[in-house]
């Protein structure tokens, strides 16, 4: 995508107009297509008209995302989701959380269609690093369509200020909304806009991180006698309760208090305006969430207790996707409290069943089930079947290894060349270097100086790994080069504007 003239060019965008662009649309759309991220810019009535032909050509493997103004539009994390969560504060969080602990799981997509209509801000720009440098995503390619010059477009009549704040601004900018918001509600007659307003200002003291233990106990005080806190409906004061449980927790000050906050939320969730299943899916968490306490405090045995009774709430919901997450979820959650107890057997067991559970749309959850089991043969001593399930989960390529399983991966190959198995430790060397994305260039090249020096690659597979390392390098100044021309067409219209 950019010329490279001598030691660096800026990169300059394929031209919506030119035979280049038509050439590169060619190549999209054939099997061997490598993908990547990929920058055109155009007049704004045929970049739309682009990007509708490529929906309409690739259909559910495409999601088609439009980006204007930083305050117009919602950021790009939450326009991946497919249901956007805009006015609940802890519904935003959430999601911020999730793409920067887990990323974006694509499902079916492969291609993200992009329409820049401005400009993108840091925090876009950023996603999509993530997207395509730190998560590795497989087969998933980044279109980004510029407008040529900024047009108005038809965009959403209600676009939530709190959902791009909690992006866009700093905190205190945040918390600032969040009071004029309570402010105006209380102008209204509404009282489900007041209790919105009211539930988004108490779930902020929550959710902003904070070294002032007097605050949480304030925050209990209020939610246990303050009328005010009646106000709102039992689904939001169950789920402040909740946080607020799980922020005793953490801190590890008040287990006490944490209890009385779940059994708290435990009796709001009787109330008969909440259909059962909502109910029975916050009873699990609740579960998850006393389960915590225990194993902090050491009682593992009753955690687990705790951990299979939220599993039989979850098999009452019905069938569905939601059951389906939940059912790994809280497998994943009893394997890992058997092996901190030394139940390695039983904890395969579970494994050995949530297994089952991943396939078609959930396969995306084997990795996390096949590095338990690596966890559980480490602890027996198997260092063989540590071996095999090493190979598996790095075999997969989902797109990310965490830090532990890189860790454990280099760790184990040190064992084999210790055992003089170096061809068993170059393959796991060789899936790492395949495997890790292109932010992990600097801990791919020490592996593939400890790969060179075991004498196992013949010149042709030498000469493929130092192929991949450049193809990652030049994605890394791909990216600078388009930072760089993204800055000076920003500068250049606000010189203009």
């Amino acid at each position: 995508m950019p010329d490279q003239e001598g030691e660096r060019e800026i990169m300059k965008p394929v031209r919506l107009e030119s035979t280049d662009y038509h050439d590169l649309r060619s190549t999209w759309f054939r099997a061997s297509h490598e993908p990547g991220l990929f920058v055109v810019e155009g007049r704004s009535d045929i970049v739309q008209q682009e990007l509708r032909k490529l929906s309409m050509h690739w259909q559910d493997q495409a999601i088609r995302l439009v980006l204007d103004d930083a305050y117009h539009t919602l950021p790009f994390i939450y326009q991946l989701n497919p249901v956007h969560p805009i006015d609940d504060l802890v519904a935003c969080k959430n999601a911020l959380l999730r793409f920067h602990r887990a990323g974006w799981a694509p499902g079916p997509r492969k291609w993200i269609l992009v329409e820049v209509v401005s400009g993108l801000h840091p925090a876009d720009l950023g996603a999509i690093h993530h997207l395509l440098y730190r998560q590795k995503l497989k087969d998933v390619s980044v279109l980004l369509f510029f407008h040529q010059y900024p047009v108005s477009v038809n965009l959403p009549q209600h676009v939530s200020r709190l959902a791009i704040s909690l992006v866009r601004d700093i905190p205190e900018q945040t918390r600032r909304l969040l009071n004029e918001q309570l402010r105006i509600a209380g102008r209204h007659d509404k009282a489900q806009h007041k209790a919105l307003a009211l539930y988004n200002r108490l779930a902020w003291v929550l959710l902003c991180k904070s070294d002032n233990r007097q605050r949480y106990k304030a925050c209990f005080r209020f939610f246990s006698q303050n009328s005010i806190f009646q106000q709102l409906s039992s689904a939001q004061q169950a789920i402040l309760w909740f946080e607020l449980g799980q922020l005793l927790t953490k801190n590890g000050d008040d287990y006490a208090a944490a209890r009385k906050c779940y059994a708290q939320a435990r009796a709001v969730l009787e109330h008969e305006e909440l259909n059962e299943v909502y109910r029975i899916g916050k009873e699990a968490a609740l579960d998850n969430g006393e389960a915590l306490i225990e194993m902090q405090e050491g009682h593992i045995s009753r955690a687990i207790e705790l951990e299979k009774r939220a599993g039989m709430r979850i098999r009452e919901l019905p069938p569905g996707p939601d059951r389906h997450v939940f059912q790994i979820q809280t497998a994943l959650n009893i394997a890992g409290l058997q092996i901190r107890a030394g139940l390695f057997m039983d904890a395969e067991t579970t494994l050995l069943a949530a297994e089952k559970l991943c396939t078609g749309a959930y396969s995306g959850w084997l990795g996390h089930i096949l590095q338990l089991k690596m966890s559980v043969y480490q602890q027996l001593g198997e260092q063989e079947l540590e071996y095999k399930m090493l190979i598996q989960v790095l075999r997969m390529k989902t797109g990310s290894i965490p830090s532990k399983l890189l860790q454990r991966s280099i760790e184990l190959a040190g064992v084999l060349i210790q055992q003089g198995e170096e061809e068993r430790a170059s393959e796991v060397y060789r899936l790492l270097i395949a495997g890790l994305p292109a932010t992990h260039l600097k801990q791919i090249r020490l592996i593939r100086q400890a790969l060179s020096g075991l004498g196992t690659e013949s010149p042709v597979a030498a000469a493929t790994q130092q192929q991949l390392t450049l193809k990652l390098e030049l994605q890394l100044d791909t990216w600078e080069q388009f930072k760089h021309w993204h800055e000076g067409r920003e500068s250049g219209w606000a010189i203009h504007s």
